[in-house]
């Protein structure tokens, strides 16, 4: 008897534009791409534009210091988050269309930044952190899991902070547009604290065998509370010496938890010496926050060492580890990771040379911070790309 023909099984995947593609079974596929693609690019066209290189219009420092953080930032936040509240729930999260319509909500934020109206600016802008707050916490209440909500409330207060940022921008608020964007900063480090402590030394056991690493939930709850006293006393100006003091705390007490996440076991596992010297520059942006507020160090120092450094090392840690986990791959690290880890706190240490100098030398350092950090997300593109675009290894949903 003649066997049947061999069927053709073969299944042309969607368009990415599809609803049905990979791109859109999760939150952290379209906003890792985006986030990335955006840092790529945003920096460098600051850059042009401050260095006179290109006609500055509406690319300006402002433009450059809000949209690193409610651009940039927020995109991987809102990508990590719209991916973990499903482990923590067992619920769906946005996907296909619900998800497709945040990301275009997203995008319409960062076109309208380039010249559309003020008021439909602040309406696109700050509806999409509201947005994501919204379904986070539809999910969490729905499963009532009231441990995560806290983390709902910071999303909703980056929100306030871009509505707060708006609202002074069109001179409807007498402060500076610039604070709300510093606290906006502040939060993300809170919450990178909060994570990274949730994760760092489970992490860490997991993935360096015969690692010491542990936690002491009291320090934990310490660290964070330190950090938020140190925020508050930036954000309302308060005197030097209660910013030192402030720092001083919130240094000294995270350096502590770092300690014991015992770092030094990690050296051999990119994925996680990248985790640990994140942490370790928020550890040090803290103290240097903390000597901004009586002049030793410049407030510009402070901030781009929280943000550029801590905060962006730590994306740069957890969108290589969890899109490897959730697309089906090893947790093991392989050249463009170790080069992307390696180039951003690069770019940190010349972007923060660039205050030590005027003129010429202050434009170089710059150009070849924005290069370094250009250079670290193409390599991440140029890697991740085809994996967040394709259906997991493992055949799973997500």
């Amino acid at each position: 008897m003649r066997s049947a023909p061999a069927t053709d099984t073969f299944q042309p995947q969607p368009h990415l534009a599809s609803p049905d593609a990979a791109l859109w079974r999760l939150g952290f596929r379209p906003f890792y791409l985006l986030a990335a693609a955006f840092a790529a690019v945003a920096v460098p066209a600051w850059l042009l534009a401050y260095l006179g290189l290109m006609p500055q219009g509406p690319v300006d420092l402002l433009w450059h210091i809000h949209e690193m953080v409610f651009g940039f930032a927020v995109a991987v936040v809102a990508g990590f988050l719209l991916t973990a509240v499903q482990n923590w729930t067992g619920l769906a999260t946005p996907r296909g269309r619900s998800l497709q319509a945040l990301v275009v909500l997203w995008i319409a934020g960062r076109c309208a930044a380039l010249g559309a109206p003020p008021l439909l600016y602040a309406l696109v802008d700050v509806a999409f952190l509201f947005a994501v707050a919204g379904s986070i916490l539809r999910l969490l209440l729905r499963a009532n899991n009231r441990r995560n909500l806290p983390i709902c409330g910071v999303i909703a207060l980056l929100g306030m902070c871009n509505l707060v940022f708006h609202l002074a921008l069109n001179g409807v608020l007498a402060v500076s547009p610039l604070a709300p964007v510093h606290g906006a900063i502040l939060l993300l480090v809170l919450l990178v604290a909060v994570i990274g402590g949730r994760v760092g030394p489970m992490f860490t056991r997991n993935g360096a065998p015969g690692s010491r690493a542990h936690n002491i939930p009291r320090l934990d709850l310490a660290c964070v509370a330190a950090i938020a006293l140190l925020a508050v006393c930036w954000l309302a100006t308060a005197p030097g010496w209660a910013t030192l003091a402030a720092g001083s705390a919130a240094f000294m007490l995270n350096a502590a938890r770092f300690i014991l996440w015992d770092p030094l076991s990690t050296l051999r596992t990119p994925l996680l010496w990248s985790f640990h010297l994140s942490y370790a520059l928020l550890v040090a942006g803290l103290l240097a926050l903390g000597l901004a507020g009586i002049g030793i160090v410049s407030g510009s120092a402070a901030l781009h060492l929280l943000a550029a450094g801590a905060m962006t090392g730590m994306i740069g840690a957890m969108i290589t580890r969890t899109a490897r986990g959730h697309t089906g791959r090893t947790l093991q690290a392989g050249r463009p990771e170790v080069a992307m880890f390696l180039l951003l706190p690069l770019a940190v240490a010349a972007r923060l040379a660039a205050n030590l100098f005027d003129g010429p030398a202050r434009g170089h350092a710059l150009t070849l911070s924005a290069v370094l950090w250009s250079l670290a997300f193409v390599v991440y593109l140029l890697r991740y790309a085809p994996w967040l675009t394709q259906p997991r290894l493992d055949g799973k949903p997500g």
